[in-house]
C-alpha cells in the first residue's frame, strides 16, 4: 500500500489516539480531509475500523512500536 507522507502521519496520529480534529490542526487539513484520508486507507487496506487499520499496519511495517 503506496502511502503519501501526509497518509502516513495521519495514520500515526490515528493510531496515537488522536482525533479527527487534532489531527486536522496538527496537519494543517480540514477534519474532512482527514475523515476522506481514513476512509481511502480503510478501503485500500479492507480494515473494517480503526482498529484493524492500526493492526494492518503494523503487521505489515507501516507503523513502528
Amino acid at each position: 500500500m503506496g502511502l503519501t507522507q501526509v497518509d502516513h502521519k495521519t495514520l500515526e496520529l490515528i493510531a496515537l489516539g488522536y482525533s479527527y480534529k487534532e489531527i486536522a490542526d496538527k496537519l494543517s487539513l480540514s477534519e474532512k480531509a482527514v475523515e476522506k484520508i481514513k476512509l481511502e486507507m480503510l478501503s485500500k487496506t479492507k480494515s473494517r475500523n480503526s482498529a484493524s487499520l492500526i493492526s494492518f499496519a503494523y503487521k505489515y511495517g507501516l507503523l513502528k512500536v
